[in-house]
């Protein structure tokens, strides 16, 4: 019976311990966010790569994110040191380093213009916060408010046209007998 008991309060302990640590400890602040996104963009662009080639493999210290990706002929692990205005990549042997520049424009958008040399994408990639739900329904008013008149009409006769030409092909599917 007392094995029984001990066992009972043991679990109610741990629950309360758990219970007891904030749930969002793990949860990344926006700040957060942003820096990862600026690390992983510039570390793909420094290698005229897609971002979804790495993996995320963790945190070193305050801003020192850890990225993994296939590199040469075996895995690299990749170390993006986040500082002000600039981006310093590492690869754990030493052997791949770079110093990509960012800037934080009037939307505190991250905005990285680098590319490499050799690389023929030149695109501008922008690191920005996550927005609310009511942020985004909010620019999607304004966007509604600014749009000319022609081009609602357009997309209106698009959704209508859709609408129909759905219904017209489910109408003349032949239902088996």
């Amino acid at each position: 019976m007392w094995g029984y008991m001990k066992n009972i309060v043991k679990l109610i302990i741990l629950l309360f311990l758990m219970c007891s640590f904030p749930a969002s400890a793990h949860a990344r602040s926006m700040e957060e966010e942003r820096s990862m996104c600026i690390a992983l963009n510039a570390l793909a662009k420094s290698q005229c790569k897609e971002p979804v080639s790495y993996s995320y493999v963790g945190k070193q210290g305050d801003s020192v994110y850890i990225y993994n990706t296939f590199y040469g002929s075996k895995d690299k692990d990749f170390f993006c040191k986040v500082g002000d205005g600039e981006v310093t990549i590492i690869s754990r042997d030493r052997l791949f380093h770079r110093s990509v520049v960012y800037s934080i424009d009037e939307n505190d958008c991250g905005v990285i213009e680098y590319s490499a040399a050799s690389c023929t994408d030149k695109r501008v990639v922008k690191c920005c916060f996550a927005k609310s739900e009511k942020e985004i329904k909010a620019d999607k008013e304004v966007d509604f408010w600014h749009k000319p008149i022609p081009e609602l009409l357009q997309e209106d006769q698009k959704k209508a046209l859709e609408n129909l030409q759905n219904r017209t092909v489910k109408s003349s599917e032949t239902k088996p007998e």
